[in-house]
């Protein structure tokens, strides 16, 4: 694991390339604030999309 960031994107072949994935990530403890008020918000963000 490296220590510091990379700007290095790792690309991995895709061994079916005729077939579509679905990539999905969830982060259930976002924490953000809020634009209007400037007081700390949370919330869930969900990710899913399907790679060219």
């Amino acid at each position: 694991m490296p220590t510091k960031p990379s700007k290095t994107l790792e690309v991995v072949p895709n061994p079916h390339p005729d077939r579509d994935y679905e990539v999905s990530m969830t982060a259930p403890e976002f924490t953000c604030l809020c634009p209007m008020t400037g007081q700390p918000d949370f919330a869930t963000i969900r990710i899913r999309y399907v790679p060219d």
